[in-house]
């Protein structure tokens, strides 16, 4: 890994030494065919060389992706905290707008209803109050009237 938190791959070359044997050598009609101890000794050396590429993919690799997978962790904390802010103000700015809403309403509706009385009073019209304690007197002189047919009644009754 380098300093700055990226992986990095350091290739190195070497020079490859071919080992022959000097009782390996083979008669001039031959000189063209590679000894096969030697060839043998090559795909090994290769496969073996390829294996420990193969692990060296998988250690970057690991580390990249583990690094990738934690900077993605973060950056989903992150997002989701912006979303919760932005739902949270939102919320509110509803809310007052409900207020607001609800209050203009209020508003509407009493001046409203203070128009209308006015224009009702202008006309005639008595207004509930005055129906509602003329409702109550109504009803007082009733059960006056009650009360005073019983003591008549009474009073026949007595005499």
């Amino acid at each position: 890994m380098s300093d700055n938190g990226s992986p990095s791959i350091n290739v190195t070359r070497g020079k490859r030494t071919r080992r022959t044997s000097s009782s390996s050598k083979q008669s001039s009609g031959s000189s063209l065919l590679p000894d096969p101890l030697s060839l043998v000794s090559g795909v090994m050396q290769r496969a073996q060389e390829l294996w420990w590429a193969g692990l060296g993919v998988v250690s970057v690799a690991e580390d990249a992706g583990s690094k990738v997978f934690d900077a993605l962790v973060e950056e989903g904390k992150s997002w989701e905290q912006a979303q919760r802010k932005r739902r949270e103000q939102t919320a509110k700015r509803v809310e007052e707008l409900t207020d607001e809403g609800t209050q203009a309403v209020e508003a509407v509706e009493a001046r409203v209803r203070e128009e209308v009385n006015e224009a009702l009073h202008r006309i005639g019209v008595p207004h509930r109050d005055d129906i509602n304690e003329l409702r109550n007197q109504v009803d007082t002189l009733a059960e006056r009237m009650d009360q005073l047919a019983d003591a008549i009644d009474s009073d026949s009754n007595d005499s």
